[in-house]
């Protein structure tokens, strides 16, 4: 079982002040007179041993938390903390709407509701959210403060993902996948509920807003017994022991200190400090924290009790103790080593030393390093693993990473430096081995060589390649470079149908500024592949760079006006593109020309980045899909950035799903308000929304010349 705290603040959310964010730089700062602040790699590691009350923070969302068992998504309250877990929910299933969430509400005070109407799933049709609440119905929690216009713009009628709604009685046993989930009543004015969660491995207690009026045994004997055994127990801190005890009694909180007390007589292995008040700082929260832990110390009970202090971000993994393991298969082309566990602080030198050792002994030292059973991972085990890729001269290494929890700490730690970053294994055995991965005889497919990988994703790879008998050299201009994309292996049949489609199509294309396709090959078991010229000339970013990093409203109009008239060309004949990304575009005496497959290696952007949000809810590609991609990159040509930029990927995708660009003349004040209009029209989230056709784009685009050439 897995838990994280997505809100852990009571009563209103708290923001970091300036002042307090002072503080924190400041106590840094005195700390580091020692430390070589030119030093990245140094500056890291002094930060990652200040004190969590200077080197993090709490957080201040309210009360909202995670639970991952098996396949099953389960969420306790609905405070402001919602937000951001409905952002990283996008990045998975919910954003494709496919995703199903069992909620339970404890209460239905302001503060563990508060988040819901940003719920990004919510927004999503398919997604179905399921919710819980014990002797109320949790509809009522949520019309309450959704009762347009008054309190809120938008009902939960008008939330297009499917609702459920489940009224339980106290004690009431509920299944959900392998968890098991009981309720208790907690003494809290309108009375709250904690809940039990069992999935036969641990048990996770939450017991946030209680008050205990009687602290002897009899007066806890129901809550001893709700809380027995349980590897991880919530509790409310909101107030200090005096104030529970004298000036705020009958508020329906409790204290750090009676939780370590409750805690030890249920035999608790963990506490989890939560629920904190919004006056409180980063520092009196540790204090808090700390002083329980003396406590827990001075009065032990018969299990040894953790004190953990809850924060934002703080993850539990329950059950059966998870070390670090591997697992390796050296009979392949490309040696694989795979991790499973805990990549964290105390297993990096471990992860470090092994695969030193194995890279060591792989062939030419070239390894394939599978993620993909990491449960647990922080920025000291990738650096491990960075660490024993360059311990060996000569290494090739590519990562395979699906969980975005654990690509972006590989991000952030730079281990691209070292290798690329791959969602799947074929991709990152496609990209390392190259045509061998196919089982090709002498790297042959038809009449064509295939030579370097360009690009890995989830349509299979793609290759430079000649035809056979053909050599590239400054005396031989007849051949020409090609680009093969090889279709891959978990494509559907339906995918593969739709793939050959419009393969074949492409090749009969005429347009200028598309690249022609040569052939479409098909060979017996399935394989199929796509075969187009590769011509020489400047890749996107050198046609921006070459412009100064960004182009001038004329030109990118000007380009613009000639991509949309070739894809129009491609439309006509019923052939969508459906994947316009920087590598798709060619540059030569300053116009470009569009590749049906990618003809550079991708640059540090997903490819979903260019696409639209219907198609990243897994809907077919259309014109205005294509329309969507030219408009990201028109925004990103003038204004020199991605549209849905954001600092983590589950936030950039949410950003295409639900959001809307920024204004692009917040970068550019200069910028024609006429030009800002058109290009936000084309960046529109609901296709009804965008030009019908490419006449009517093609005849904005002459207006706006002709009003800029003015």
């Amino acid at each position: 079982m897995r838990v994280k705290f997505w809100g852990v603040r009571g009563s209103i959310p708290a923001p970091l002040t300036t002042e307090q964010l002072q503080e924190k730089l400041s106590k840094a700062l005195t700390a580091a007179q020692n430390v070589d602040l030119a030093d990245p790699a140094e500056v890291r590691a002094f930060i990652a041993g200040l004190p969590p009350a200077v080197n993090s923070v709490v957080g201040g969302n309210t009360t909202c938390v995670e639970i991952t068992s098996g396949d099953d998504t389960i969420i306790i309250d609905c405070g402001s903390g919602l937000r951001p877990l409905g952002l990283s929910l996008m990045s998975h299933e919910f954003g494709r709407g496919q995703g199903t969430a069992h909620i339970f509400f404890t209460h239905a005070h302001w503060d563990h509701l508060q988040g819901f109407p940003f719920f990004s799933p919510a927004y999503v049709p398919g997604n179905k959210l399921i919710f819980y609440a014990v002797n109320n119905d949790p509809r009522k929690y949520l019309e309450h403060q959704q009762l347009a216009p008054v309190y809120f713009p938008i009902t939960g009628s008008q939330m297009p993902a499917d609702f459920e709604f489940m009224q339980l009685r106290e004690g009431e046993r509920v299944q959900i996948g392998r968890v098991s989930v009981t309720s208790m009543a907690l003494y809290h004015p309108g009375t709250a509920y904690a809940y039990r969660f069992d999935d036969g491995e641990s048990v996770f207690v939450f017991a946030s807003d209680g008050e205990y009026k009687s602290l002897d045994d009899e007066g806890l004997g129901r809550f001893i017994e709700f809380f027995s055994d349980a590897e991880a127990l919530v509790f409310d801190c909101q107030f200090s022991l005096r104030d529970v005890l004298l000036s705020k009694a009958d508020w329906g909180h409790s204290s750090a200190m009676i939780g370590v007390e409750i805690a030890q007589k249920a035999r608790v292995k963990k506490l989890i400090t939560t629920h904190y008040d919004p006056v409180d700082t980063d520092e009196q929260i540790h204090s808090v924290g700390e002083s329980a832990r003396r406590y827990a110390d001075i009065m032990p009970g018969p299990v040894p009790l953790e004190v953990i202090v809850g924060t934002e971000g703080t993850e539990l993994f329950l059950g059966p103790a998870i070390n670090l393991e591997t697992l390796e298969d050296r009979e392949a082309d490309v040696w694989l080593i795979a991790f499973a566990g805990r990549l964290t602080a105390d297993t990096a030198i471990d992860a470090q030393i092994t695969l030193y050792q194995f890279l060591r002994e792989a062939p030419n030292h070239r390894a394939i390093i599978d993620l993909t059973l990491i449960a647990m991972i922080d920025g000291l085990g990738v650096r491990g693993l960075i660490a024993g890729v360059r311990g060996v001269r000569g290494a090739q290494v590519a990562f395979v990473a699906p969980e975005a929890v654990t690509r972006r700490n590989l991000e952030h730690s730079d281990a691209r430096e070292v290798g690329p970053i791959f969602r799947k294994r074929s991709h990152a055995i496609a990209a390392l081995v190259g045509p061998a991965h196919l089982n090709l005889h002498e790297r042959m497919l038809g009449n064509y060589r295939l030579d370097k990988t360009i690009a890995a994703d989830e349509f299979g790879a793609i290759y430079s390649a000649l035809r056979n008998g053909d050599t590239l050299s400054i005396h031989n201009t007849s051949s020409v470079p090609l680009v093969i994309q090889v279709l891959g292996n978990e494509i559907s049949p339906q995918q593969r149908i739709q793939f050959a489609h419009s393969a074949i199509e492409w090749c009969q294309l005429t347009h200028p500024r598309l690249i022609p396709g040569r052939e479409v090959i098909e060979k017996t078991g399935g394989m199929i592949a796509y075969v187009g010229e590769r011509p020489n000339g400047q890749t996107w970013s050198q046609w921006l760079a070459e412009n100064g990093g960004r182009v001038s409203p004329q030109l990118g109009l000007r380009w613009l006006r000639e991509m949309v008239d070739a894809m129009d060309h491609a439309h006509r004949h019923d052939v969508m593109h459906g994947d316009l990304r920087p590598e798709c575009f060619v540059f030569n005496n300053g116009h470009a020309r569009i590749s049906r497959s990618p003809l550079f290696p991708p640059g540090s952007e997903l490819p979903s980045a260019y696409r639209a949000p219907e198609q990243l809810r897994g809907e077919s590609a259309t014109p205005l899909c294509d329309q969507f991609s030219l408009g990201v990159l028109l925004y990103e040509a003038l204004v020199g950035s991605h549209p849905f930029h954001a600092e983590m990927e589950e936030l950039s995708i949410a950003q295409q799903l639900q959001g809307a660009p920024l204004a692009p003349r917040v970068f550019l004040p200069d910028l024609s308000p006429d030009v800002e209009e058109f290009l936000m029209r084309l960046l529109s989230r609901e296709p009804q929304e965008r030009f019908p056709t490419a006449d009517e784009i093609l005849a904005a685009i002459d207006r706006l010349l002709l009003t800029l050439h003015k």
